[in-house]
């Protein structure tokens, strides 16, 4: 499987970001890459609470949490991948914080493996690797710009913010 990873510091306090991380289907707050996110199921946090992600610009992914370590981090599956999604056998996702002075460091990293053979890992390594890459940095830097701003940390707001900063 590869493992792509990133973190990022996030000036406010390490309470404050968990709180975002632990709205698990809130996730349409800091993530660029979809368009909508809402809970599938009764519990919104802790092992076994599951969520669906529209992604930008198509398909959807059905996620669960398999592992939660409460005010630190989460270890999430990505176990279905519907309409146009790249052939993926299985994925992981994990996001941690932990308190850096008065702020946060925030980690993610992110854990697949293709379907498909030689084909699918030869996507992997012209695509998706990329690809991913930039998904995990914008998701940690639009879990910043939530963090510290309050606004949704959408594709438009960062780059926006990217231009002033």
């Amino acid at each position: 499987m590869t493992k792509i990873s990133d973190s990022i510091r996030i000036d406010v306090s390490k309470d404050k970001v968990w709180e975002i991380l632990a709205d698990f289907g809130g996730i349409i707050n800091y993530n660029p890459g979809i368009s909508d996110s809402y809970s599938t199921s009764d519990a919104n946090q802790g092992i076994g609470a599951t969520r669906h992600c529209e992604l930008l610009p198509m398909g959807s992914i059905e996620e669960r949490i398999i592992e939660w370590d409460e005010g630190s981090g989460y270890l999430v599956d990505i176990y279905q991948f519907n309409g146009m999604t790249p052939p993926i056998k299985r994925a992981l996702a994990h996001l941690s914080v932990e308190a850096d002075g008065d702020g946060t460091i925030a980690k993610m990293w992110l854990e697949y493996e293709m379907k498909m053979g030689f084909i699918g890992n030869a996507m992997k390594s012209l695509m998706l690797d990329a690809q991913y890459q930039k998904a995990v940095t914008g998701i940690l830097q639009g879990l910043k710009y939530h963090a510290e701003t309050g606004k949704q940390g959408t594709r438009a707001a960062l780059k926006a913010a990217s231009a002033i900063a």
